[in-house]
């Protein structure tokens, strides 16, 4: 018996209740945000009235390899959360700045955006690009920090997020990539990434540890 509900026109129905053309959708929107509130509630547990508002401000999509959720001079509204597949954030450097240069990589269970240019509200320095077909959902930013002023158990949930990686997980990331040689730096990061290898093409893993693939390729090739 099916026990997922769906959102559809506006309200909560039951899955069995829908019509046939639209039960795949149904139930795969309501394993997406199973998805991404047993993340959340690893924070803090949200309330079901809060959790209700939360889900009227996003929106489901499908994404096909190699497409961008964000390019780069967007004036990003939304932030995301990665229910399947794997994306990148690059920026452009080099000489001419014609040259990618990945920043991070986001696979399930995380929430990809260019924060920046959000709380600004100012055009992207960052382009965020599916590495595999992808789902995600979308969050409206604006509507979410409403959400924050009124709910205090999604204030509790951000705090802690914020804590936990953004202070306690990225700042010690970012100072072992200053002070690591590549072999420990590769180390590091596949630690961090454990699910990326084989997944993502070893360039954007170099373009990443700030090393040459051919690089990339020896070190591996030590810990074979």
């Amino acid at each position: 018996m099916i026990k997922y509900y769906g959102w559809r026109d506006g309200a909560f129905v039951r899955i069995s209740d829908c019509p046939d053309a639209y039960k795949e959708n149904c139930v795969q929107r309501a394993l997406a945000f199973d998805h991404l509130k047993s993340v959340m509630d690893a924070y803090y547990e949200l309330t079901p009235a809060t959790w209700a508002r939360l889900q009227g401000i996003c929106r489901l999509e499908q994404m096909e390899k190699n497409a961008h959720l964000l390019q780069i001079g967007d004036i990003p509204r939304e932030f995301y959360f990665v229910c399947q597949g794997i994306f990148r954030a690059y920026a452009l450097g080099g000489e001419n700045f014609d040259k990618e240069i990945t920043k991070n990589f986001f696979d399930e269970g995380r929430f990809p955006a260019s924060v920046i240019a959000l709380l600004r509200g100012e055009e992207s320095r960052l382009a965020i690009q599916a590495l595999e077909d992808s789902v995600v959902i979308r969050i409206d930013h604006d509507k979410y920090r409403g959400l924050l002023s009124e709910c205090e158990d999604l204030k509790w949930y951000h705090i802690l997020y914020l804590e936990k990686n953004w202070v306690m997980e990225k700042e010690p990331q970012e100072l072992a990539l200053l002070g690591s040689d590549s072999p420990q730096r590769y180390l590091e990061f596949i630690a961090q990434y454990p699910n990326i290898l084989g997944r993502v093409r070893l360039h954007h893993i170099a373009s990443r540890l700030g090393i040459t693939p051919t690089q990339l390729s020896r070190i591996r090739k030590n810990f074979e």
